[in-house]
């Protein structure tokens, strides 16, 4: 076992960008070093860790297996000891920060305009990214590429390391356009599921949906004509056209009253939906992080 006492901590902090990046140039950047520094200093962690941490495979750094094991807990150890060291007042008028937030452009539409309000009203020097959710939503919030991912829950909080706290509760419904001939006052069964939908999906056959999961679950097969690839889309396809779509409640309403498209009750049992926000647990004491969280919080309660 190495002994801590000859241990140059100062290297934990390059090990914690190059697990992140990947890449010697991008953490010299963002560390502040010169790239010459930075590849010293990669040379005397892989004499103390005796493990190559970075190879070459193809055009592209990747980490070896002992690299990876070394993402999680060395993210919550530097956390901690910042947390340890760090002064305990927090001033969000004093903090100079990018937030990032993952999530799908539905959520964004909903949150963004509170939260943004929040930030530039409480901590000016502060911005905010929102980005598509990843593939590897996991490792890029691991290596900080997001703080934030707010979805539903389809297994996310089993991934290791990862924190979750409720932020939405809403429930599917079908709209329609205004003036569709075939939709009465109720929607039944056989006419949902004759009528052509418009259906959300961000990839390719093997991607789902959290409304196509919940279908697959009720053994329900609907009439899918077009997918897009976010859900700003549905309500304006649906009024032009004569498909039909599951959309989230609050995200109907807000369509409904800028679109000539109307609400339906769906003849289906579909379950509420929770829109949960995760992140990791070295981000969990972390004031500025702690902050967003509760600006998220306030906002989801907005009417």
């Amino acid at each position: 076992m190495t002994n801590l006492r000859r241990v140059n901590l100062n290297l934990m902090p390059v090990l914690r960008e190059l697990l992140r990046t990947r890449n010697v140039t991008r953490a010299a950047e963002r560390l502040g070093l010169t790239q010459p520094a930075t590849s010293a200093a990669l040379g005397r962690l892989r004499l103390l860790l005796q493990d190559d941490l970075l190879v070459m495979v193809g055009r592209r750094m990747q980490l070896t297996e002992a690299a990876e094991r070394l993402v999680v807990p060395l993210e919550e150890a530097l956390a901690a000891l910042e947390q340890a060291i760090v002064p305990p007042a927090f001033d969000p008028a004093r903090l100079d920060r990018r937030f990032v937030i993952a999530t799908a452009d539905y959520v964004s539409f909903l949150l963004a305009p509170a939260v943004v309000r929040g930030i530039t009203r409480a901590a000016p020097r502060c911005a905010l990214q929102i980005v598509d959710i990843p593939a590897n939503y996991a490792a890029a919030m691991r290596m900080g590429a997001a703080d934030l991912l707010l979805a539903p829950d389809l297994g996310i909080s089993r991934q290791p390391g990862m924190k979750r706290a409720p932020l939405i509760r809403d429930r599917m419904v079908c709209i329609g356009a205004r003036d569709h001939p075939d939709i009465g006052a109720r929607l039944d069964r056989r006419t949902y599921l004759r009528l052509p939908h418009a259906t959300f999906r961000t990839g390719g056959d093997n991607e789902t949906s959290f409304e196509q999961h919940l279908l697959h679950r009720l053994n329900v097969r609907q009439n899918n004509v077009v997918f897009v690839p976010n859900f700003m889309l549905l309500p304006q396809i649906v009024a032009e056209t004569g498909c039909i779509a599951l959309v989230h409640r609050r995200l109907a309403e807000r369509f409904a009253v800028m679109a000539p498209i109307r609400i339906i009750e769906p003849p289906l049992r579909l379950p509420d939906i929770e829109i949960a926000m995760f992140w990791t647990a070295s981000q969990d004491r972390d004031p500025a992080h702690q902050w967003l969280r509760a600006l998220l919080k306030a906002a989801a309660t907005e009417p």
